[in-house]
């Protein structure tokens, strides 16, 4: 027995070493991942949360915000320093330190569970019960589970070090393809379609309204469907991101093939009302490619009256009008830029490193 906890304990930490060492991708990188060929597992219950759980809109009430110490560890150290200054939020660290400098003891906590990748908006969305303030998690199936078996059990892991129920669902899914409003609305691109191609699009509905408890679903074209997406992803936070209910950035760009996707979501938002049933307002910000590189800026993080937006060297002229966009359609936020040149390569900015725990 003490054998064999040591073993794991090894693995663990190995593991974890070596993802900081050399950061894995949001993608699979197939030279050094192998899948165990093991089918997926969940460690909850598989029942549908109660019709009173929904999932938050990030512009709601946060209560916390998580991150996985797992690599690039300047930008999470920069996220942190903003949640310990600027907010009154605790920040939760997956595989953290004793402590962060710069983030108060008693807003801080390291939780023990094991990690492969930073990227901890994927692993599963939280949410809250309107009636007891609760919150829960829906342990999804993350898509590169037989790959990153530690990344998978997250929402689990984290639901019992804090003591938060969690509810099983047997799709595929990434939370970087999740957004929602604050009015029970879905909004994602058709990876998700993709990604579970054994179910029908009708069963991958029934199961994200019965689990998200979502009255309707938007899908929306990625760059490159239906072939691979071109960022790597296909993730709807890397070109659209809703700031209130009626207020929507998307994305404007020559580069194809993200170009017609962010026309295609343009036109469509055009094309529907707002929960209160008025016309969206849009703000479009600039966005570009390199190689297999997007380079992003609906990739950020809105914490109550903060907003974490990816800085890129070189850039500062599309960083003024990034600012304006973002103040635009958020009065009163406070801007913050985190320079994400390095987690960019790799798919992914401060959304994709980054989890919301819904406040009330």
């Amino acid at each position: 027995m003490f054998k064999t906890a040591l073993f794991l304990s090894v693995i663990l930490i190995s593991c974890s070493l070596w993802a900081s060492d050399k950061p894995l991708p949001n993608w699979i990188d197939y030279t050094r991942e192998k899948s165990d060929g093991m089918s997926p597992e969940h460690f909850s219950n598989r029942i549908a949360p109660p019709d009173t759980f929904r999932l938050s809109a990030e512009y709601e009430s946060t209560k916390a915000v998580v991150i996985g110490w797992s690599s690039y560890k300047t930008m999470l150290r920069e996220i942190s320093g903003i949640i310990g200054r600027d907010t009154d939020v605790e920040l939760w660290a997956v595989s953290g330190p004793a402590s962060i400098s710069g983030v108060p003891d008693d807003r801080y906590r390291s939780i023990d569970c094991g990690i492969n990748t930073v990227w901890m908006r994927d692993y599963g969305p939280f949410g809250i019960n309107e009636v007891t303030n609760e919150v829960a998690v829906v342990d999804s199936i993350y898509r590169h589970y037989s790959y990153r078996r530690y990344d998978d059990k997250i929402p689990t892991c984290v639901a019992n070090r804090q003591g938060i129920e969690s509810f099983a669902m047997n799709l595929i899914l990434d939370g970087g393809n999740v957004m929602v409003d604050s009015k029970r609305n879905l909004f994602m691109t058709k990876r998700t379609y993709v990604w579970n191609d054994n179910k029908t699009k009708e069963e991958v509905d029934l199961l994200l309204k019965e689990y998200f408890n979502v009255h309707k679903i938007h899908v929306f074209d990625y760059a490159g469907y239906p072939s691979s997406p071109a960022d790597g992803t296909g993730h709807i936070d890397m070109y659209i991101k809703l700031l209130n209910d009626s207020t929507v950035l998307i994305t404007e760009t020559q580069d194809e093939p993200y170009k017609t996707a962010c026309e295609k979501a343009l036109g469509y938002f055009k094309s529907i009302k707002t929960p209160a049933g008025g016309n969206y307002k849009i703000i479009r910000i600039p966005g570009w490619s390199s190689g297999r590189t997007w380079y992003t800026y609906t990739n950020s993080l809105i914490v109550n009256d903060i907003v974490m937006i990816p800085s890129y060297s070189g850039h500062a002229d599309k960083e003024i009008v990034v600012k304006k966009a973002y103040e635009e359609g958020i009065p009163g936020i406070k801007v913050r830029f985190i320079n994400s040149d390095s987690s960019i390569t790799a798919g992914g900015s401060i959304h994709c490193v980054t989890q919301i725990i819904p406040g009330v």
